[in-house]
């Protein structure tokens, strides 16, 4: 207790001598006779005439106008006195109140926004051209391979591309005598067969170099998305398969949150509901997502439900893997709410405030009178008064009110 009143003390100095009031004024240096003199100087016909009616209205007076505007009234602490009674600033932020319950969760990347990207056909690595980290945009060269399989290819295309042109010339010859009625027409309609015929064994094995990536001199890997590299199982000289992807690539902006609910609270899970994501990571981040998955059946194992969360905008510092929480509104409260630590609440005067820093103000608070609503989990709703994302005391409030209480003692004594 003495170590608490002498930080009030500390803050009534600090108020006092912030208002510059004569509250800083020595003992025994004749206030009162001061005070005389300077009211005579100025010309206060009020005084002089002695009513002391009059000076008791002003009193009054003073006393309604300073409980109308509690709001403006200031205390100044030294940063002393601030840090030895924890009072600490953070920011009204939007929370669900309507008992919701919050449940372990992880953040992983979208199925469609990561791609595994890996040759069809073992090749020996001839050129990688990007690496772990990179950014990389659709169709991009990733790497070239060697490949025996597509040389075969090319080979046999190769082959096709002569005979075909054989058969071409063939056809031309029959048209020729078929117009001359020296060749049959038999012997055409078989020519154009063998035509038709190398046509389509070229068209396939174009398709399959396609499908090989087999381009300019060797076997090309693309990237099919734009994203960034986040694996990378590919060296120089080394042999590629189709049994491991030589890339991975992800669209970091796009990820879902999976949550396990335990099987008390499944009676809460609904496909599309409003959900909060908190991730441990960043404990100020509160994203704003739905339900859009919900498993068919629990698991075996942990007796929970797997349910998804896409996010309505993700935040860029997620990552996959990150551990948190994701909040599950109850039935019936789909909206969050402004919200405050239950210990940022004072009562002054019978109304209800928090103290916010003043701008351009060092160490400096003022009370502000707001409207509370539900109160839960630590929190209590601010339905006016307040905005989201506002500077806040969240904790150390009954110091400053002490303080501010103390100081309004110290100037009706005066009076």
């Amino acid at each position: 207790m003495n170590g608490f009143h002498t930080l009030v003390s500390m803050c009534c100095v600090a108020l006092a001598a912030c208002s510059g009031g004569e509250a800083t004024e020595e003992p025994g240096s004749g206030h009162g006779a001061e005070s005389r003199d300077e009211h005579e100087g100025e010309g206060h016909d009020e005084h002089e005439g002695g009513g002391h009616d009059e000076h008791e209205g002003e009193g009054a007076r003073d006393g309604n106008e300073q409980g109308d505007g509690e709001e403006h009234q200031e205390v100044r602490l030294t940063a002393e006195a601030i840090a030895r009674s924890g009072i600490r600033v953070g920011r009204a932020e939007r929370r669900a109140l309507g008992g919701g319950t919050a449940i372990p969760a992880e953040v992983q990347f979208e199925a469609s926004s990561t791609a595994h990207v890996g040759p069809l056909a073992p090749g020996r690595l001839s050129k990688v051209l990007v690496g772990l980290g990179d950014r990389v945009q659709r169709n991009q060269l990733l790497a070239v391979l060697s490949s025996s399989d597509v040389s075969d290819v090319r080979a046999r295309m190769a082959q096709v591309r002569v005979r075909l042109a054989a058969a071409e010339a063939a056809v031309t010859r029959q048209e020729q005598l078929t117009r001359e009625g020296l060749g049959a027409q038999r012997a055409l309609v078989e020519a154009q067969a063998r035509v038709d015929e190398m046509r389509a064994e070229a068209a396939g094995l174009r398709r399959q170099l396609a499908v090989y990536g087999g381009r300019g001199g060797g076997s090309q890997l693309v990237a099919p998305i734009d994203g960034v590299i986040v694996q990378i199982h590919a060296t120089l000289g080394e042999m590629a398969t189709p049994d491991e992807p030589a890339f991975v690539i992800t669209d970091p902006t796009r990820v879902w949150v999976r949550g396990n609910v335990p099987e008390l609270e499944i009676a809460r899970v609904a496909l599309d509901a409003v959900a909060i994501v908190r991730v441990h990571a960043y404990p100020e981040l509160a994203l704003d997502g739905r339900v859009s998955y919900v498993a068919p059946a629990l698991d075996e194992e942990t007796r929970s439900l797997v349910i998804r969360v896409t996010l309505d905008a993700a935040d860029a510092r997620l990552r996959s893997g990150l551990f948190g929480t994701i909040e599950l509104l109850g039935a019936g409260r789909d909206a969050r709410v402004v919200a405050v630590p239950t210990d940022a609440v004072a009562t002054l005067q019978g109304q209800q405030v928090v103290f916010i820093p003043v701008a351009n103000e060092p160490n400096t608070f003022a009370p502000l009178v707001v409207e509370l609503g539900r109160r839960a989990g630590g929190y209590v709703e601010v339905r006016s008064g307040l905005a989201e994302g506002a500077a806040v005391v969240t904790s150390g409030g009954f110091t400053l009110k002490s303080a501010l209480s103390t100081s309004e003692l110290s100037e009706g004594h005066a009076h």
